[in-house]
């Protein structure tokens, strides 16, 4: 693997910031309900997994759409698909691991603020806080390997996608 291509992927997906930033907080609200979803399973703990995987699919199809015109001009100066493909991996890559990285920290700071301030009295805000928003950290750690897996396919689409874009395709007007 080109780790020089995978670390440049990353930095190449904060050049569209909008979509990045909206994508990690749909990633941590998904983080969130999944885990949330583990932590209490019932009859429908499956139905979970399956919603991690539309979204993960339809992000890896979003990228290839997007990103139409920056991989045809990859091709034209000789990127192979391997390379293309790692360019969606990292971009993949930075989005779960932000978004994990975004609620492991809020529920950190969720859970150290209301034993601080708090301690063991409970108010109905800081009720809600810790029973919606704080994860336990089995299902948390579960629920990033859930959705790095979920993503393989969507990838794996978004790569053959990718593949069928014409070096020609930089060069036309839209």
């Amino acid at each position: 693997m080109n780790l020089r291509i995978f670390f440049k992927s990353m930095r190449f997906a904060f050049r569209s910031r909008r979509r990045i930033f909206a994508f990690i907080i749909i990633y941590a609200v998904l983080y969130i309900m999944v885990g949330k979803g583990l932590e209490a399973p019932g009859p429908d703990w499956w139905l979970w997994p399956i919603v991690a995987f539309s979204v993960a699919t339809v992000y890896a199809i979003l990228i290839s759409q997007f990103r139409r015109r920056d991989i045809a001009i990859l091709k034209c100066v000789s990127w192979s698909n391997p390379d293309v493909m790692l360019l969606l991996i990292g971009e993949v890559v930075v989005v779960s691991i932000s978004a994990f990285l975004v609620v492991f920290q809020l529920t950190v700071e969720v859970l150290g603020v209301t034993q601080y301030f708090v301690g063991t009295t409970s108010t109905p805000l800081v009720t809600w806080l810790t029973n919606y928003i704080t994860i336990s950290a089995g299902p948390m750690f579960i629920t990033l390997f859930l959705i790095v897996v979920l993503q393989i396919p969507g990838l794996i689409l978004a790569q053959f996608r990718a593949n069928h874009i014409p070096p020609m395709m930089a060069i036309r007007e839209e």
